[in-house]
């Protein structure tokens, strides 16, 4: 049982289980917006807007706590990036 395991993880690792893991969780949004959808679908389209929108909220929120942290490594390589062409320069290396 292990190796059949250890043998799935193996082959949906990466960004193929991540795209995978997205598309069943929209089929799942699907099949229970389709269970009680009337004829017109609206219960589907009802259903998959509101996921999408709370999949926007948590993003913008998640890119909102990690933007200052990523601002200050970057300004940080660049300032080291900077220096060093500039010491290069002047020390004729």
């Amino acid at each position: 049982m292990k190796k059949v395991l250890s043998k799935i993880k193996a082959k949906f690792s990466g960004k193929r289980a991540a795209l995978l893991m997205a598309i069943s969780a929209l089929a799942g949004v699907l099949v229970v917006g389709g269970a009680s959808a009337d004829e017109t679908g609206s219960g589907v389209q009802a259903a998959v807007t509101g996921a999408l929108a709370n999949v926007q909220s948590e993003s913008l929120s998640m890119i909102s706590a990690v933007l200052p942290y990523a601002l200050a490594i970057v300004g940080s390589v660049l300032v080291v990036t900077i220096g060093i062409r500039v010491f290069k320069k002047i020390s004729g290396r």
